[in-house]
């Protein structure tokens, strides 16, 4: 690939910033229906007999048979009818399905999002094995991030109890949508869906990432010592993605330290300045509901989250978890969640993100970046910013300039993917 390939693909991922830098790193997996909204008629659901699960590996989920029966039955096994206003489960689950959480405390100004990777490539519509809910408050200029073990079993709407990495195969967005207001409260209004190859072609692009490995993982990946180690597409894949036996949660901080480091590189030198033939370079392959226009409207709030200590880390782990394992004479296990310390969690990222706090000089550093980036073009277009919290700080409003381009916004539920670089393997 020629320098200016890569200086195009350098912030590839940025076309997802704040929220897509998160999300192509979900698409960590590769080593390893009928859709319901607010409108859908519930005159007749389907019940079923549920039938022992195969005795394999913790991804298998239950075989079931249906039969047609009417809503204004509850299920053969007794349970309380618990679910409220959601769709009710049209199959008998095999543990009670706990009440939902209610709804979680926030201003309307915080932004809810939802960042998913797949374990597959498209057009397959696999399990989405990474989930992390994005809370951002753009006045304070603040963000948390919370992971989410795709093996946590929960109540999907309209369904049953099951893992929550089968949501949305089940029933696409609005089903998780459903399933995240159910078990955590919360309703993303913005999605980002990326896939392994996603995340493999834009390390490569970056011409790599150094990472700080804690611990060495001789079993994986063939092998990976301690230490500061460089990581092209391949290995920073199978880094995020291995997991050892049962331990998802170690993961998911696997996944959130690589985060750091690619938010980290597409923020810096001015990187953000191709965001436009980024967003185009994606089409077909990563599914957003965030368009060109509104995806440029955050850059400047992308800068300043890149300040210190502007983004929080959080994970729902073995203090909200407890392992169980399945009925049927199967030796498979999955997390439940400890409702009340989830509800914990979830509360302490938000109040996190609710205190004002000053930037640093490091957003002028930034912006100058992006300034001096800008200037390189010939044909300019102006963004303006935000305006951040209305603390004390060195720069309280900004004006920050991109290269326009002729690319239409894309509509809502529209796909993003790479289309100037070789396709990384297992890409149709």
């Amino acid at each position: 690939m020629n320098k200016a390939h890569m200086k195009h693909h350098h912030i590839l991922l940025v076309g997802l910033i704040t929220l897509g830098v998160f999300s192509s790193l979900l698409g960590l997996q590769g080593c390893q229906g009928q859709q319901f909204d607010d409108n859908t008629t519930r005159k007749t659901i389907t019940v079923t007999n549920y039938i022992t699960p195969s005795p394999q590996d913790t991804e298998n989920e239950p075989n079931i048979t249906t039969t047609s029966r009417s809503n204004t039955s509850t299920p053969d096994n007794d349970f309380d009818a618990v679910w409220g206003d959601f769709l009710p489960p049209s199959i008998d689950p095999v543990t009670p399905i706990p009440p939902p959480i209610t709804e979680l405390s926030m201003p309307d100004e915080v932004l809810v999002w939802v960042l998913l990777g797949s374990d597959t490539e498209p057009p397959f519509i696999g399990r989405t094995q990474a989930i992390h809910l994005l809370f951002i408050h753009p006045r304070f200029s603040k963000a948390s991030l919370v992971s989410i073990p795709g093996d946590l079993y929960v109540y999907i709407p309209g369904f049953t109890m099951q893992r929550i990495n089968t949501a949305y195969a089940l029933g696409g967005i609005e089903t998780l949508r459903q399933t995240l207001a159910y078990n955590f409260g919360v309703i993303p209004t913005r999605f980002v869906l990326a896939h392994p190859g996603d995340f493999q072609w834009l390390v490569d692009d970056i011409n790599g990432i150094e990472v700080t490995v804690f611990y060495p993982m001789p079993q994986a990946c063939g092998g990976i010592r301690a230490g500061l180690v460089e990581m092209d597409g391949t290995m920073a894949l199978c880094y995020g993605s291995y997991r050892d036996g049962i331990d998802e949660i170690d993961r998911m901080r696997r996944q959130q330290q690589l985060l750091r480091v690619i938010f980290r590189e597409l923020t810096q030198n001015g990187n953000l300045i191709q965001l436009p033939v980024l967003y185009k370079s994606f089409e077909g392959w990563v599914k957003t509901d965030i368009s060109l226009s509104e995806l440029l409207s955050y850059v400047p709030l992308a800068i300043r989250l890149a300040d210190a200590n502007r983004i929080g880390y959080y994970m729902i782990g073995w203090d909200q978890i407890k392992l169980w394992e399945l009925p049927g004479n199967t030796s498979a296990q999955v997390f439940l969640p400890r409702e009340n310390d989830v509800k914990i969690l979830l509360e302490e990222a938000v109040n996190r993100i609710l205190v004002p706090e000053p930037l640093t000089d490091q957003v002028s550093t930034l912006e100058a970046q992006l300034t001096a980036a800008y200037q390189a073009t010939s044909t300019p277009g102006v963004l303006e910013t935000i305006t951040p919290t209305p603390v004390p700080t060195s720069t309280t409003t900004s004006t920050i300039v991109l290269p326009t381009s002729s690319l239409t916004p894309s509509p809502t539920g529209t796909t993003v993917s790479p289309s100037q670089t070789p396709s990384p393997q297992g890409y149709p």
